[in-house]
């Protein structure tokens, strides 16, 4: 055992023999060859000067000097502190070969590339987009702008010639123009009107014409992109005191009653027929009795447990305008131009005659002691129940093209309800 353990030093002990002179020939080859640069007579300077808009960018070629044995063959062999008639004869090699102009000069100026870099870094203008902006009730297209970045070709040619005929000298930098990839023109085809709905809320209470406004900004400049889908819940948020929403009445379970956010699903109502009309693909539920404020089977009824949902079928974006007025709004869809206009058809199947109940105030609600025995007031006036279907009428050219059934909806029937006086 111990006699391989010295056999293995032997041989590790050889190794190292070996290589020490071929370790210190490098170095002496390194520091040889930096003492030649060195010691080499100074050639005459070359500088290049790169105008670019107004401004000059310059490189002075200089000696490099080796780090270790392998940049010293690099110079050596790519005659970079060489004259400069030799490195023009060295490019010419190279661009004979088929490189390009930038190639070929950075054999033998490889420093030339951060002049030239920072020459472009100075230049270089990016383009910018055209793009869909939204200001008070109604898209628009901005104009877009062309950029510009340093015609690098252009330029690396331009210092070749000058280094050969002149020695160097100044070349003039110049831009080739960067076209934007999206263009005004191109977004105003986007922008075509699909179908609009107007609402009017004009006899609604504060609060609740509130809530309906208040919805319908949350809505107004939405964009669904091509195959995407908006969820009216998820846009408008919860209907609470803390996201701005009032006390109004609403429907629940076939009556009306005082509930945050009354009002909500005419906003929702009329995103939904706008949307109708725009031919996109809509999920929307019905109220359990018909709302006053669109026909039956129109209505889209929102809450925590039901959403208005709209797809975009569409190849291009759609954009959600909204426009405010006194006593309503006018909900609008834009995009690629529509191929067909749509009318929608409400239809009753069939009515259902409201109940008529008269209720003696005892609890005195709605009359006080002023009131004479069998003074009456109308507390509700009743709604009939309704059966209905609702159709899309499809039209292009003023040519009737198809009728598609999209809805089938019961809507219940409300009492009247009228107080007697005690």
């Amino acid at each position: 055992m111990e006699t391989f353990g010295k056999s293995v030093k032997y041989i590790i002990l050889s190794i190292l023999a070996a290589c020490i002179p071929v370790v210190l020939a490098a170095s002496f080859c390194v520091a040889a060859r930096a003492e030649e640069i060195e010691s080499a007579p100074e050639l005459a300077p070359i500088k290049i000067t790169v105008v670019a808009g107004g401004k000059e960018f310059t490189y002075s070629d200089e000696k490099i000097y080796p780090s270790d044995f392998t940049v010293a063959e690099q110079i050596e062999m790519r005659n970079i502190n060489a004259s400069l008639d030799k490195k023009i004869e060295t490019v010419d090699v190279c661009l004979s070969k088929g490189a390009d102009h930038k190639t070929a000069l950075d054999v033998c100026f490889p420093l030339l590339k951060n002049t030239v870099n920072a020459a472009a870094e100075y230049l270089y203008v990016a383009p910018v987009d055209a793009q869909v902006v939204y200001e008070r009730g109604a898209f628009k297209a901005t104009k877009e702008k062309s950029g510009r970045q340093l015609d690098e070709a252009k330029l690396y040619a331009g210092i070749y010639c000058a280094l050969k005929f002149s020695g160097g000298g100044s070349v003039k930098a110049s831009v080739n123009e960067l076209q934007p990839e999206v263009t005004q023109s191109q977004l105003q085809e986007c922008l075509n009107l699909r179908g609009s709905y107007t609402t009017d809320f004009s006899t609604s209470t504060a609060a609740r014409a509130h809530n309906v406004r208040l919805a319908l900004e949350k809505i107004g400049g939405i964009k669904i992109e091509a195959g995407e889908t908006l969820s009216f819940n998820e846009t408008v948020g919860e209907r609470t005191e803390s996201n701005g929403f009032q006390s109004a009445k609403i429907i629940v379970d076939g009556k009306y009653t005082d509930g945050v956010g009354g009002g909500v699903c005419q906003a929702s109502t009329a995103v939904y027929n706008a949307a109708l009309l725009s031919g996109l693909h809509c999920n929307a539920n019905a109220h359990s009795i018909c709302p006053s404020y669109c026909p039956a089977g129109l209505d889209a009824m929102i809450s925590e447990f039901s959403d208005l949902t709209i797809t975009n079928t569409t190849s291009h974006p759609v954009f959600i305008s909204v426009k405010l007025l006194n006593s309503g709004a006018t909900v609008a869809v834009f995009g690629e131009k529509p191929e067909y206009v749509i009318v929608p058809e409400s239809v009753t199947v069939k009515t259902v005659k409201h109940e008529q109940i008269e209720k003696v105030d005892t609890e005195r609600k709605y009359f006080d002691e002023s009131a004479q025995k069998g003074d009456r007031l109308l507390v509700s006036p009743g709604k009939d129940g309704v059966f209905s279907q609702t159709y899309l009428n499809y039209y292009k050219g003023g040519e009737f093209i198809r009728r598609v059934r999209i809805r089938e909806n019961e809507y219940r029937a409300t009492p009247q309800v009228i107080a007697v006086a005690p």
